[in-house]
């Protein structure tokens, strides 16, 4: 199975939802790469980003941890002159799979069970808060894997935009650097945040040709640089991960994994960085 843009003849491949479980018509969601700044995988409702499978890792989709723990499945994503495009085949020929956009807005993945005669799921999202698209809104961590705390928590250096909103549990405004802090030649320097589906890359610059330290000095050169990250953090390699990502606006749909995900380095003043160190 195949899925992207090819740039040579404008071919796009993706998948549509049905209207509903009994009209094939076209329905109200796309599963779609999306080619704008540093590609990523999207379900969009209409034009609306509804759920983020993100950027390619080097070996999967970082929003989709489900395929590092299978083996039923060999991934390759191309990104060059002629094409931006992923493909997922079967190891084993005689296994029969899906992958499915449903009416209600999920993606499933199913395997056809020969013995039982039935489609079993494998896997399928969205399914937690987290998983939609902005849940906690701007420069915020979704983080399900606390199960005492709220999911949403403010990235390293930042606060609730409205305290109100906040704790009514009404995470829409998302978080705002604090007050009265300098980011700019002050001492400044970045915290890790572990784990986590880094933000929307669509709004990212991305170069390919720097390594993670060089990407560190790119990002604390700009003032306005608010985050950075490995593009490929699961590429082969003798030193691991290449690419660079830097973020110069609002961080936008962040979310913590428990056994996956990349490492997402914030920019914080002088005063953060040596409480968190």
């Amino acid at each position: 199975m195949k899925i992207g843009l090819n740039r040579t003849t404008g071919l796009n491949r993706f998948l549509t939802s049905w209207k509903s479980p009994n009209d094939p018509g076209i329905g109200n969601f796309t599963y779609i790469i999306d080619p704008t700044g540093f590609p990523q995988l999207c379900l969009y409702k209409g034009s609306v980003k509804f759920w983020r499978g993100g950027s390619w890792t080097g070996r999967r989709w970082v929003g989709v941890p489900e395929m590092k723990r299978s083996p039923l499945f060999n991934y390759s994503f191309a990104n060059n002159d002629e094409e931006i495009s992923a493909i997922c085949e079967l190891r084993n020929a005689s296994i029969i799979s899906i992958l499915l956009a449903n009416e209600t807005g999920k993606m499933q993945r199913f395997i056809w069970n020969h013995q039982d005669r039935r489609w079993a799921k494998i896997w399928s999202s969205p399914e937690e808060q987290c998983d939609y698209y902005g849940h906690c809104g701007p420069n915020s961590n979704c983080d399900e894997t606390q199960v005492f705390d709220l999911e949403c928590s403010c990235l390293p250096g930042f606060e609730p935009k409205s305290l109100e909103t906040w704790s009514l549990r009404d995470w829409s405004a998302g978080c705002v650097r604090k007050p009265n802090v300098s980011v700019c030649q002050h001492g400044e320097g970045f915290v890790k945040v572990a784990g986590v589906k880094i933000p929307d890359t669509a709004v990212a610059n991305a170069d390919m040709r720097l390594g993670l330290k060089q990407c560190q000095h790119k990002c604390m050169r700009n003032c306005s640089c608010m985050a950075y990250a490995t593009a490929f953090s699961e590429s082969i390699g003798p030193n691991g991960g290449t690419g660079c990502l830097t973020w110069y606006g609002d961080l936008l749909d962040i979310k913590t994994y428990r056994d996956a995900g990349q490492d997402l380095f914030v920019r914080v003043d002088a005063v953060v960085l040596s409480t968190c160190l």
